[in-house]
């Protein structure tokens, strides 16, 4: 699992760099999963690189609930649609690995002892979002996204705010 994140890292950053970026952003994010109620924080680096074509890569971590946390990596391609000088949306498609980790769960006066199990299962989204550009270096972001996983699937909604450079 190591080498296939690894791999998508490496073939994100050479496509960025090879197409010389025009525009870099980072932020921070709210995230909410629908499957478990589960609202979580994250990072989010993009690259434009080319009129309409931005690549983002971003980090969430899910807050324990019931004992089970969840941090995900994606990797995404959007494609921006200018709406006026301050507006964009834009579809969405990526690639997603989740890190799911229980150590006991308690449910319905239940308590089961998962002795830190860890499973890692990868899927992939698709959806879509809207930024709104604050000045020359600063947006609001937010997205909506569904999720596959084998064995599960969640909508996600993310809220943000990047730093354009």
């Amino acid at each position: 699992m190591k080498k296939i994140l690894l791999i998508m890292l490496m073939a994100i950053t050479s496509m960025m760099a090879s197409a010389g970026v025009d525009e870099w952003s980072l932020g921070g994010q709210f995230v909410f999963g629908t499957e478990g109620s589960m609202p979580g924080v994250g990072l989010k680096f993009q690259g434009k690189y080319a009129d309409h074509w931005r690549t983002a890569v971003s980090g969430d971590y899910y807050f324990k609930k019931n004992g089970v946390t969840c941090f995900d990596l994606n990797a995404e391609q959007h494609y921006l649609i200018n709406l006026g000088e301050k507006v964009r949306v834009y579809p969405l498609a990526g690639i997603r690995a989740a890190f799911w980790h229980a150590d006991d769960i308690n449910v319905g006066g239940f308590h089961v002892d998962m002795k830190d199990d860890t499973e890692v299962k990868m899927g992939f989204n698709v959806g879509g979002g809207i930024d709104y550009l604050i000045g020359d270096h600063l947006m609001l972001n937010g997205e909506v996204k569904y999720e596959y996983l084998k064995h599960g699937d969640w909508v996600l909604f993310c809220v943000g705010v990047g730093y354009r450079f």
